[in-house]
């Protein structure tokens, strides 16, 4: 059993882009960050794979990078070069840029506007040599190069509350916020019922597509089956330290669950000491995934109810791969989680419900047929996903 009915990766051009040679993506991580890959990456890869010569353009690099070995690899990568090459060729057509900066793209580097020329400068020459059938950018720091884009088209993937990104510049987000007011996007593809309606309330007269995050069914292969398994317990979040991460729900549920093995295993948790059940391990490359989860037995989702962010998520990416990997999902209920979950998931509010929620899960994922799953998790593939936007381009050049 596959997860779907045609593969879209390598050299093959699964589809032509009729009008569209080549395209400007405004990212966030690198191609060569090997534990991360997010929804603006696979919209790159998608372009280029069916037959767009793609230019991908990763977050700067300043020289606070010296702290920390991966930012030591991004300076290694980017300050060489100084935008002359791209420091990566990820795959046929597409490219990957990345530019030195005086500061990294941050709140409190950039306080306002007039500090946003010390951080793009040094891209402006680049820039100001390249024309573009077709610009797509999400919510990120590579707004900053915005002003310098020259496209024919624009399309904003709303993957984000602007708002409700603590550490983007302010002025990063104003700016946003007058580009669709004023109509400048072509298209807005949001990645959720709440910021669809956030980016219709901005940009009325823009036609906005809710289009949810994928989930990658290139890396997972066939659904794992887990019916008729022993009753295990051990449970993993996967993913990095974030803001609306809460730590000290995973630290008590532990707490309540002695026979249980727990792990976080991701970047930004340096500071975490392990206790008794509770672990904290370093970030696994992406393509290790699909074996470590099939090491655990329950996928955890332990976020804490952050209104400005958390109520316009509703599918993280990690929730497609706890599933794939056959594993239940214990998910604290905040934010617009429940809706976008039902069904695949069991929620808890408190230490002592997320507890309930991982033991019930973990029996529950057991009831569950393989095809179920497969059914489900073809219908939510990338390839899929991509085929939705991209049809809506054939839109932007009807309408243009």
């Amino acid at each position: 059993m596959t997860w779907g009915d045609r593969a879209v990766r390598g050299d093959d051009v699964t589809h032509t882009m009729t009008g569209i040679s080549n395209a400007i993506v405004l990212g966030v991580h690198s191609f060569a960050t090997p534990h991360y890959k997010t929804g603006i990456q696979f919209i790159a890869e998608g372009l280029a794979r069916r037959g767009v010569s793609v230019d991908y353009v990763s977050v700067p690099s300043s020289p606070f990078d010296v702290f920390g070995k991966e930012r030591r690899r991004r300076m290694g990568r980017v300050w060489g070069r100084m935008g002359r090459s791209p420091v990566l060729h990820p795959e046929k057509r597409l490219y990957e840029f990345a530019f030195p900066a005086l500061f990294p793209v941050h709140r409190l580097f950039v306080p306002g506007s007039f500090m946003l020329g010390a951080v793009s400068g040094s891209a402006s020459g680049w820039f100001a040599s390249r024309r573009y059938d077709l610009c797509v950018h999400d919510v990120g720091p590579t707004m900053v190069y915005m002003p310098l884009v020259q496209a024919q088209r624009h399309i904003l993937r709303l993957n984000d509350a602007p708002r409700g990104m603590d550490d983007l510049p302010g002025s990063l987000v104003r700016d946003l916020e007058h580009r669709l007011g004023q109509g400048f996007y072509d298209r807005v593809w949001a990645v959720s019922e709440p910021l669809a309606a956030h980016a219709q309330r901005l940009a009325p007269d823009t036609p906005v597509d809710c289009i949810p995050n994928g989930f990658d069914a290139e890396l997972f292969g066939c659904p794992a089956d887990r019916t008729g398994r022993k009753p295990g317990t051990r449970a993993v979040y996967l993913g990095n330290r974030t803001a609306w991460l809460d730590v000290q729900l995973l630290r008590q549920a532990a707490a309540l669950l002695p026979d249980w093995e727990f792990n976080c295993v991701g970047a930004g948790f340096a500071g975490e000491s392990d206790r008794d059940n509770l672990r904290f391990l370093p970030p696994v490359s992406h393509t290790e995934v699909p074996e470590l989860l099939a090491g655990y037995d329950v996928g955890l989702l332990p976020y804490r109810d952050d209104a400005a962010h958390m109520a316009c998520v509703r599918r993280p990416l990690k929730f497609y791969e706890y599933v794939a990997a056959g594993l239940g999902v214990a998910c604290a209920d905040v934010g617009g989680l429940r809706k976008g979950l039902e069904g695949w998931a069991l929620f808890g509010t408190t230490p002592e419900e997320f507890a309930g929620a991982v033991v019930g899960s973990e029996q529950a994922i057991r009831a569950v047929p393989p095809e179920r799953r497969a059914a489900f998790l073809k219908d939510n593939a990338w390839n899929v996903r991509l085929d939705q936007m991209f049809g809506t381009l054939n839109m932007v050049r009807a309408e243009g």
